[in-house]
């Protein structure tokens, strides 16, 4: 019998519309089952089977395999270790035995597991990401590489790490779908991308409308806030919607003025445990007598990010104590607490020396610079203060200047620059080996 006439198209979509579209997996596998479904509805029943032979349908030989025969295939015929460690990895992560494959493919299968174990992605990781992304076996290396030309042109070196996090980034759309995302993030603020995909590359999977849309307005909904900042510092809670409004309502219950500006200033607010972090902090400071804590908050947010036993509790008996200072004192300059107990000792101990201590406050007296500090404040030369500073440093370690911090950071950040770019070339020529070396296979 000869198969019935059959138009792709229900709607009337003409032919040749329908040849010009690509011809992908997913298309090739639906195509299949429609098929099939044409041939067991207008085909009579088979003949009942020898007593011999087994019972039941059988899939027609040579159309696909699946990617869990192909492993064993190909662990078979490459060593029994490798078999082995296979199996394990197949029987450990659970890989679906009914991913359809062209059963041509099976030659090819040692280059494609070659191709992402020269990306970086781990022998134990395998498995993971083929059971996430079972095309990678069935694709030439050629079609999976446009997203990781993309991420290397974006800064991104560390290819196999983002594969292994996010297996859609082989053979994604550049244009249609990564690109997309990325254009969004950009005009939204976000300056470094690559750091962005570095630590997100799951991007490629989230949905923009289901997923980016709500988190983004619900972030430009508020007033003075920097949403590229908050998207760079928070690359996965960022945006994720139903994470973030819980906090978001908890901040504006609790009364913090100019909301937008306070997420702003530390974005991390958004991502802090509001049960194990940021709501006993707010009960710990109303404890020790600070009577308007959303506006403390909002002039320094970090507090909520530093410990109250190793660092809030020490600094607050240090000034309430030997230094002598008020809660209106700490009310009025809260960055007080973000100076480490040496630096607020040792300022003090100079004007104490100098008979002025307690004759400034803390704004003047730790944001001056030292030569203002030593002059100004403390009526006494620069040289002398930075002798007594080399007399406690001989004791109590050496002291930072700011200035030098400054610097180390600085050149720290060139260093950081010249290796990133020294990684992507490498990455790069690395990539180009693999797909020269899947082309001569």
């Amino acid at each position: 019998r000869t198969m019935p006439p059959w138009k792709p198209w229900p709607s009337g979509r003409p032919a040749a519309e329908s040849e010009s579209l690509p011809t992908t997996p997913v298309r090739l596998r639906r195509l299949l089952g429609q098929a099939e479904d044409r041939l067991r509805w207008s085909l009579p029943p088979p003949p009942p089977a020898p007593p011999s032979a087994p019972s039941g349908p059988r899939r027609p030989p040579g159309i696909h395999v699946s990617a869990a025969r192909l492993f064993y295939a190909a662990a078979s015929s490459a060593a029994p270790a490798a078999a082995a460690s296979l199996e394990e990895l197949l029987q450990q992560h659970r890989i679906a035995p009914s991913a359809p494959l062209a059963a041509d493919a099976l030659g090819r299968l040692p280059s494609r597991l070659a191709f992402l174990q020269g990306l970086g992605v781990p022998d134990a990781a395998v498995a993971a990401v083929v059971r996430r992304n079972p095309s990678v076996l069935s694709t030439e290396p050629q079609a999976l590489s446009p997203g990781l030309d993309y991420l290397l042109s974006l800064g991104v070196a560390d290819l196999g790490g983002s594969v292994r996090r996010a297996p859609d980034l082989l053979g994604c759309s550049v244009r249609r779908d990564l690109g997309l995302k990325v254009a969004i993030l950009q005009s939204l603020g976000v300056r470094d991308i690559a750091r962005y995909l570095s630590r997100n590359p799951r991007l490629v999977s989230i949905d923009v409308e289901r997923q980016m849309r709500p988190a983004v307005e619900l972030l430009s909904s508020i007033p003075e806030l920097e949403v590229g900042r908050v998207l760079e510092q928070l690359p996965t809670v960022g945006l994720n919607a139903e994470a973030i409004a819980p906090r978001i309502e908890y901040y504006r219950s609790l009364g913090v003025p100019r909301l937008g500006r306070f997420l702003s200033r530390h974005p991390p607010l958004l991502a802090y445990s509001l049960e194990a972090n940021v709501q006993p902090k707010v009960a710990w400071l109303k404890e020790q007598g600070f009577g308007d804590v959303p506006t403390l908050l909002s002039r320094n947010p970090s507090l909520l990010s530093m410990p109250v036993e190793a660092s809030l509790a020490p600094k607050l008996a240090l000034l309430l104590g030997p230094l002598g200072r008020q809660i209106g004192d700490i009310e009025h300059f809260p960055r007080i607490l973000n100076y480490s107990v040496e630096h607020l000792t040792l300022r003090h101990d100079f004007l104490a020396a100098a008979g002025k201590a307690g004759a400034h406050g803390l704004t003047r007296t730790y944001r001056s610079s030292p030569h203002t500090f030593a002059t100004k404040l403390a009526k006494r030369s620069l040289d002398e203060f930075e002798a007594f500073v080399a007399r406690r440093a001989s004791t109590r370690g050496p002291h930072r200047r700011a200035a030098d911090a400054f610097l180390a950071r600085y050149e720290g950040e060139g260093a950081k620059d010249d290796q990133r770019r020294a990684a992507v070339a490498a990455a790069r020529s690395r990539l180009d080996g693999l797909l020269e070396a899947a082309r001569k296979a």
